[in-house]
């Protein structure tokens, strides 16, 4: 049965979590601190997943606290098309798998009925991960102007073509693509929260 499936396997479904996360604060690192000349659009595109996090923590509580066949039928596909909008102004499909595997992974329990130990996990963790985001959204704006670029000077966004990239693309971007540092911070933040908070709701379980 699905719903025995998803139980059995949980454990396993949170350490890929843990260790989707990881990788995840590591790239951002990577894309902050050394920085590679043809790297232009991936910096693009993480710095922009921060912006589109604000979608997806929404859609998490969202999914986590309605009943499944709401999560089915209207929030899936309603948050969808937002990733689909996203993702259309994005050089490549970051935006849309990112989506998935926050579908298959993160908010696997709106799809069936589970152990009530298990869905209120599940929601706990989708409420700390919206306050989590806010707080750290005001940190890293209100810091912005004191954060190092490290590897992301104006003469690499020149070079690398990320400038002209983000100009192709519509303008400013705002804060998290104006100065990707910002974006990446974010990230490197946001995703490590994420991965202690998964680590220590595994470490209450029996």
């Amino acid at each position: 049965m699905p719903v025995r499936i998803i139980e059995k396997y949980d454990r396993q479904f949170e350490y890929a979590g843990i260790l989707m996360n990881t990788f995840i604060v590591y790239q951002f690192l990577q894309l902050w601190f050394f920085p590679q000349l043809n790297q232009a659009e991936k910096i693009y595109s993480m710095s922009s997943l921060m912006a589109f996090e604000f979608v997806l923590v929404h859609s998490g509580v969202f999914m986590a606290l309605m009943p499944k066949k709401w999560s089915l039928i209207v929030f899936v596909p309603f948050y969808g098309l937002f990733a689909y909008a996203f993702n259309k102004s994005m050089p490549n499909n970051v935006i849309l798998i990112t989506y998935m595997f926050v579908i298959l992974n993160r908010m696997r329990f709106a799809f069936f009925n589970v152990d009530k130990k298990l869905k209120d996990r599940t929601i706990l963790f989708s409420i700390i991960a919206l306050i989590a985001y806010f707080v750290l959204l005001f940190i890293v704006a209100f810091s912005s102007k004191i954060l190092p670029p490290f590897g992301l000077t104006n003469e690499f966004l020149n070079t690398s073509g990320y400038n002209e990239l983000k100009n192709s693309s519509g303008g400013s971007g705002g804060l998290f693509l104006d100065a990707p540092q910002t974006g990446l911070l974010m990230g490197v933040l946001y995703y490590s929260v994420l991965t202690i908070i998964e680590a220590k709701l595994i470490s209450y379980k029996k």
